[in-house]
């Protein structure tokens, strides 16, 4: 009898294995399944692939971070009976930019150090102006390259290039001449401007005149066209201000004559593009009325100086169209003359006559420089060397602004 239950049981027993194997498969396996994919997925894994062989679990995903994954195995590793022999979560290699005026905020995950040194000298070589933050650029060895993607990043790789396209900046100029000398700032192309601009004027400031390889094109940026103007706009030592915005819009500030207001919108034309010309120009009749305008007479500086001051009190007046010096206008003339005599043969004189301001047509600027000549002639005949003494007919500014002078219908005379 027993040997006939040890038969029975013996030929029973690949059954029991079977409905076993059977019951683990049907009913166990996919609920141990769903617990693995449900706890990889609370965790914030992507893309999760759960494989159970028997007991032994394999898992894959791609995670967000660090702190995600060392859960995720951690959930996977507290389910019952099952042990990982194949573990391969990794996280995607990303990177993500959010700029904020001039700061830009760098994101994500690298496989090394290495690589976000990479993105960070490549950033600022392509955006020096920028004040980088990579606090949040992390690496790890759980990295995993995109397909198609490796190491050394550049402008051209996968992850680079949407952040690349979106830091594409226009360039803008600003240059500044005052009593501290020349100031240079801007971001321009990296086409050998900023090093003929600090050639051409050899200003004192230049730290923040940066360069880019990745600015959009744009009309001023070309050296054999930008070069000559502010040479020529930046030539002495006036207060002066020319500016080109990012959007490609000039403006040009500073002391002006009309001649050199039309000089200098010439010369502008081919840099800016066609782009209209803010100009914030104080108008004056010369150059010589410049603000802080420097003498180039030889006389001593202190006697110069007595003599400039004397001579701007004293403007020779005439009736409106006519150029006859009249008596009055005459004897002050001849009480001026002992003071320029007295300077000597250095004294470098200009004899200018002012138009009226409402008129500037040629022949109010060929009455004003009869004036002055006959201004001339008369101080020559009171004994006035006849050398070293030039006679113009001033610009017509208009009445009541800074430039003006102090009467219209008038011979000025000014030490040079």
């Amino acid at each position: 009898m027993r040997f006939s239950i040890f038969l029975i049981t013996l030929a029973l027993l690949p059954m029991v294995m079977i409905l076993h194997g059977w019951t683990y498969t049907e009913k166990q396996l996919p609920g141990l399944r769903d617990q693995a994919i449900t706890a990889l997925r609370d965790q914030g894994i992507r893309s999760v692939v759960v494989d159970i062989r028997y007991l032994d679990l394999r898992i894959a995903g791609d995670a967000p971070d660090m702190i995600s994954l060392e859960k995720a195995r951690a959930a996977v590793r507290a389910i019952g009976p099952l042990r990982v022999v194949s573990d391969e979560l990794n996280i995607p290699a990303n990177l993500q930019a959010q700029q904020d005026a001039d700061s830009l905020v760098i994101k994500g995950w690298l496989p090394t150090e290495d690589n976000t040194h990479e993105v960070t000298q490549l950033i600022r070589k392509l955006r020096p102006d920028l004040n980088l933050n990579t606090e949040e650029l992390r690496s790890s060895p759980m990295v995993r390259w995109p397909d198609g993607e490796k190491a050394p990043l550049t402008a051209d790789s996968i992850l680079m290039i949407p952040i690349v396209e979106k830091l594409r900046v226009s360039p803008w100029l600003d240059i500044t001449q005052d009593a501290m000398g020349l100031r240079l700032k801007g971001l321009l192309p990296a086409n050998g401007l900023r090093s003929a601009l600090v050639s051409a004027l050899n200003g004192e400031s230049v730290e923040t005149l940066l360069e880019s390889t990745h600015t959009i094109p744009s009309a001023f940026a070309d050296p054999a066209t930008l070069i000559p103007f502010v040479k020529y706009f930046f030539d002495g030592t006036s207060q002066r201000r020319f500016a080109i915005n990012d959007q490609g819009e000039p403006l040009i500030e500073g002391a002006a004559t009309r001649s050199l207001e039309s000089e200098w919108l010439a010369l502008l034309r081919p840099v800016t593009g066609g782009k209209k010309v803010t100009s914030n120009l104080t108008f004056y009749p010369s150059e010589l009325h410049f603000p802080g305008r420097q003498l180039a007479s030889p006389l001593v500086a202190q006697q110069a100086e007595a003599l400039k001051a004397a001579l701007a009190e004293q403007l020779i007046s005439f009736e409106p169209g006519s150029s006859v010096l009249s008596s009055g206008e005459q004897a002050r003339l001849a009480a001026m003359t002992p003071l320029l005599l007295t300077a000597g043969p250095a004294v470098r004189l200009v004899i200018g006559g002012h138009p009226s301001p409402d008129d500037s047509s040629a022949r109010q600027e060929n009455l004003a420089k009869t004036r002055a000549e006959q201004v001339y002639s008369f101080l020559v005949e009171q004994g006035l060397p006849a050398s070293d003494v030039q006679i113009v007919a001033f610009d017509s500014v208009p009445a009541g602004t800074p430039g003006a002078p102090g009467q219209s219908d008038s011979v000025e005379i000014l030490l040079r």
